[in-house]
C-alpha cells in the first residue's frame, strides 16, 4: 500500500474518531443522560411586539430519561407594555442549574391614518376646499394627529383629480404614509341654459297611460316617435324586464326603507325618484341604496309644475331647480348623478321636455300606475293591480307613502321571477 494510500485511510479513520468522540460528549454531557439538562427551548433572543402578548417556549430539562421541567421556576421582569430588553431566567434548582433568555419588546407597528369621508371625494371647481378631517393613532404612542404632515396638491380652479397626501412617523420611526384623491367637477349649479325655446308647446299635460290588457304593451299620452325627439320614455324595449320606479318628496308617512329593504333580499335594482331636500336630509340612507346598486332619479328641488318656468323669464329657476338636486346628490353620494328625470307629479309639455333634454338628462314617464297614494290600499289591492297589468318593458309608478305597495312587493317580485322577468333600472333605456 502506498504511502499515499495510508494517509488517506488515516485521515477518514481521524474523522470517523472525531465524529464519535463528538456523540460521546454530546450523549454524556448535553443529553441529560449522565449530565442533568436544562436549555432554552427555542432562540436564545427573541422579539415581542410591544402590548402582545409573549409566548414563553420554555426549557428542556432533563436527566437520566427523566423530564424535570415541572420542577424548573421562572423569573422576569418582562412588561410587554413597555418597549425594552428584558431577561427570563429558568432555575432547575435541584441541580443547582439555570439558563436565561433575552427578550426584546419592540414596536414595528406604523401608526394607523384614518381618513374622515374615505380616500375619495369629490369637490367642485372655483370653490374653497375643506379638509374633511382625519386622525393618526399608533399602538404605543397613542393620539398623533397632531403630528401628521399633510402635502396639499389640489387646484380647485381647474377640474381634475388631485393627490393630498397624509404622512406620520411615530417615535420608533415607523412611517405610516396615506392618500386621499380629490376631484375636483364641474360645478352643475354654473350652467347656463340659452333659452330660445319658444317655438316649442308649452301646453301643460299630466301622463296618462292605457293600462295594459292581457299583459301586452301599451299607448301613452304621447306616441314614442314624438318621445324620441327628447330622449322620452315610458316603456322599455318589448324584452321581459320590469322598471321599478318610486316617486319620494318627503312624506310624513312613507314606507321607502322597508321597500328598499325587500328589493335588497331580492337582489332587485330599482330607480328613485327624488326630491333634493330628501336626498339632503336622508344622506345616510341615499348612501346605502347606491351602495346596493339602486339608481336616484332627479326630481326638481320643490316639486314644481315645471311647465311654469318653462319660460324666458324664469328659465334660470328651471334650470336650478335640476342643477341644485344634481349638486346635492353628488355631496351626499360623492359620485355624478345619473341623468334621469321626471316630471313632479307627472306633468310636462314639449317644452319642458325639450329644455331638461338639453341639460343632459333623459325623460321618464311610466306605463302603469294606480291611485296609490291613497292612504287605504290594501297590499292585496297593490298586487292585483300588479299582477293584471304587467308586460314586456313595462315601467311601474309607485308611490312608497302606500303600506299597500310595501306589503305587495315581495310577492310580485317572486311572482315576476316565476314569469320569466327580470327587473332593471331605467337608465337601461336609452
Amino acid at each position: 500500500m502506498s504511502r499515499r494510500c495510508r494517509y488517506t485511510i488515516y485521515g477518514i479513520l481521524a474523522c470517523l474518531g472525531i465524529c464519535v468522540i463528538g456523540v460521546l460528549v454530546k450523549i454524556l454531557f448535553f443529553s441529560g443522560l449522565f449530565v442533568p439538562l436544562l436549555k432554552v427551548d427555542g432562540d436564545k433572543e427573541m422579539k415581542v411586539q410591544v402590548h402582545e402578548a409573549f409566548r414563553d417556549p420554555g426549557v428542556i430539562a432533563s436527566y437520566r430519561f427523566h423530564d424535570y421541567s415541572d420542577e424548573v421556576k421562572r423569573t422576569s421582569n418582562l412588561n410587554t407594555d413597555k418597549l425594552g430588553t428584558y431577561t427570563i431566567v429558568y432555575h432547575l434548582d435541584s441541580y443547582d442549574k439555570k439558563v436565561s433568555r433575552t427578550v426584546h419588546v419592540v414596536d414595528t407597528k406604523a401608526p394607523a391614518i384614518t381618513l374622515k369621508q374615505g380616500k375619495m371625494i369629490r369637490v367642485f371647481e372655483n370653490g374653497t376646499y375643506q379638509e374633511p378631517g382625519f386622525q393618526a393613532q399608533d399602538n404605543y404612542d397613542g393620539d398623533l394627529t397632531k403630528k401628521v404632515m399633510v402635502k396639499n396638491h389640489v387646484n380647485m380652479k381647474k377640474t381634475g383629480t388631485y393627490d393630498i397626501v397624509y404622512q406620520v412617523k411615530d417615535a420608533s420611526n415607523n412611517i405610516a404614509s396615506v392618500t386621499r384623491k380629490v376631484q375636483v367637477c364641474k360645478d352643475p349649479t354654473t350652467i347656463k341654459l340659452y333659452y330660445n325655446h319658444d317655438d316649442y308647446d308649452n301646453t301643460a299635460e299630466e301622463w296618462w297611460f292605457n293600462k295594459s290588457k292581457e299583459h301586452k304593451r301599451t299607448t301613452g299620452a304621447k306616441p314614442q316617435s314624438l318621445l324620441d325627439k327628447y330622449d322620452a320614455y315610458y316603456q322599455g324595449k318589448d324584452e321581459k324586464v320590469i322598471y321599478l320606479t318610486f316617486d319620494e318628496g318627503g312624506n310624513d308617512i312613507t314606507y321607502i326603507k322597508q321597500i328598499a329593504d325587500v328589493l335588497n333580499k331580492n337582489d332587485v335594482k330599482a330607480t328613485f325618484f327624488l326630491t333634493r331636500n330628501y336626498i339632503k336630509n336622508e344622506a345616510d340612507f341615499m348612501r346605502d341604496l347606491v351602495k346596493h346598486g339602486h339608481v336616484i332619479g332627479n326630481h326638481t328641488w320643490h316639486h314644481y309644475d315645471m311647465t311654469t318656468l318653462a319660460n324666458a323669464k324664469d328659465v334660470d329657476a328651471f334650470v336650478k331647480e335640476i342643477t341644485e338636486t344634481e349638486k346635492t346628490y353628488m355631496e351626499v353620494c360623492g359620485v355624478p348623478m345619473k341623468k334621469v328625470f321626471r316630471f313632479p307629479k307627472g306633468g310636462g309639455s314639449e317644452r319642458a321636455m325639450k329644455m331638461v333634454k338639453d341639460l343632459g338628462y333623459r325623460t321618464y314617464f311610466w306605463s302603469h300606475a294606480y291611485y296609490d297614494y291613497a292612504s287605504d290600499v290594501s297590499g292585496e289591492e297593490a298586487l292585483k293591480t300588479m299582477m293584471n297589468h304587467y308586460h314586456n318593458g313595462a315601467i311601474y309608478l309607485l308611490h312608497p307613502s302606500n303600506k299597500g305597495n310595501y306589503e305587495a312587493m315581495d310577492t310580485f317580485i317572486k311572482n315576476m321571477k316565476k314569469e320569466g322577468y327580470r327587473f332593471a333600472t331605467v337608465d337601461e333605456i336609452k
